[in-house]
């Protein structure tokens, strides 16, 4: 991943499409909400978020969701993290109870880790792992986004319509960064796929891929999840929408 988000501060404010403004603020979730350091959505932003704190996951936020296979599996909040690992062939992990709106937005989350999967019967090595932010604009699945992160440290853009899967990026996207910071904006018929480090300036995020697809609804879900058996935790989730 080699361009960057130039002129463009954050996350939050490049949904605004205002590239000039280099004084937005930082992409990365605050780290406490009661700190003083915590930073408040810019003035004309909505912004929601969740760190994980406590020792079970917050239900008035969160739902644990599936939308592909039987569910069940691991689901735990710790250290600040959840941590999630479904069953082999599903696609199931958390999604927010809070429906968001509107074309111009941004979605990201901070990975704590991406493992492989569960090796199955007769298998020697253990299959690849995924960790994916998905945009989600129904509850059957059929019209998604997805940001992914693989164990192997490389990423998978997906869009999904009427339920056809189309593979985007260029199968050649990787990052060595531990625990990144990942993100999905939105800017009308437009999506930015974004990838910083945990603790870098938002002036480092990279723009791994933009991609055109037209007529998605406004309404939408965040939702997290690794498919099958993968490991995949997380630490801090925000969204910023346009008021």
């Amino acid at each position: 991943m080699k361009s960057s988000l130039s002129a463009v501060a954050a996350l939050a404010v490049s949904i605004s499409c205002a590239a000039s403004n280099a004084h937005a603020q930082s992409p990365t979730p605050p780290r406490s909400a009661n700190s003083s350091q915590t930073q408040q959505a810019a003035p004309g932003y909505d912004e929601w978020g969740d760190e994980f704190g406590g020792g079970k996951l917050d239900e008035s936020k969160w739902e644990r969701f599936t939308f592909e296979g039987t569910g069940g599996g691991k689901l735990e909040v710790k250290d600040g993290q959840v941590r999630i690992r479904s069953g082999n062939g599903t696609r199931s992990g958390i999604r927010t109870r809070q429906s968001f709106a509107g074309d111009r937005y941004s979605v990201e989350a901070r990975i704590a880790k991406v493992g492989p999967a569960i090796p199955e019967p007769g298998q020697k090595a253990a299959p690849l792992g995924f960790a994916g932010l998905t945009i989600l604009f129904d509850s059957s699945g059929r019209n998604r986004i997805e940001w992914i992160l693989t164990s192997e440290g490389t990423f998978e853009a997906w869009q999904v319509v009427d339920g056809r899967g189309e593979r985007i990026d260029n199968r050649k996207l990787g990052t060595k960064i531990k625990n990144p910071l990942i993100g999905v904006v939105r800017r009308g018929d437009e999506f930015l796929f974004v990838l910083n480090g945990p603790d870098s300036p938002p002036g480092d995020a990279q723009v791994g891929l933009k991609k055109k697809i037209k007529n998605m609804p406004r309404s939408f879900h965040v939702m997290l999840y690794g498919f099958g058996s993968s490991e995949n935790n997380w630490d801090a989730v925000r969204v910023v929408t346009m008021k």
